[in-house]
């Protein structure tokens, strides 16, 4: 009796063989197809954020060599780099110019209000901003310097980035007087 029964246990086992491999090389195929496309998804992430930070690098060298300027803070210097754009030209046309600058947003950010207004033809609207952000919040038509990160807004035009570790310089609590200059 035990070689029918083990003709039975090996007959069903063959039976179920090739549905058990399909089953396990369907269920390899779906996982590896998920996979890839998550895989996928991160590496078009990756390359968007890499065009972003190419695009970033592209503007701080060769154009915007002529667009450094130096912020003087009770005799320290410190540089920034602007973005070649309208207002970040006008600005540069007007220096050098002494300003004060004065808190806002509970020490979030240091502020004055160019006169005339500066120049905004080519807007790129949106950022949120790190310290050391140069921008001009659109409807007041003020030039804020952030020394603190802040939420994004549409409001905000960046226009440069002060260099390094120089926002430091910034870091005080009231009216600071500044001069710009090339």
């Amino acid at each position: 009796m035990t070689t029918p029964d083990a003709y039975i246990l090996t007959k069903t086992y063959r039976q179920n063989t090739p549905m058990k491999k399909l089953a396990v090389t369907f269920s390899l195929i779906t996982a590896l197809c998920l996979s890839s496309s998550a895989f996928a998804k991160d590496i078009q992430t990756a390359d968007q954020s890499s065009l972003v930070s190419l695009s970033e690098n592209n503007m701080s060298t060769n154009k915007n060599e002529s667009l450094k300027i130096n912020i003087t803070v009770d005799g320290k210097t410190v540089s920034a780099t602007l973005i070649d754009n309208s207002a970040s030209r006008d600005l540069v046309s007007r220096l050098p110019l002494e300003i004060t600058l004065e808190d806002f947003n509970n020490t979030t950010e240091k502020i004055f209000y160019p006169k005339p207004s500066l120049n905004l033809n080519e807007k790129k609207n949106g950022i949120a901003p790190v310290p050391g952000d140069i921008t001009i919040y659109e409807p007041w038509q003020n030039v804020a310097i952030f020394c603190k990160s802040f939420s994004y807004s549409d409001d905000l035009i960046k226009i440069g980035h002060i260099d390094g570790d120089g926002i430091e310089l910034l870091k005080k609590k009231g009216k600071v007087k500044v001069t710009l200059s090339k």
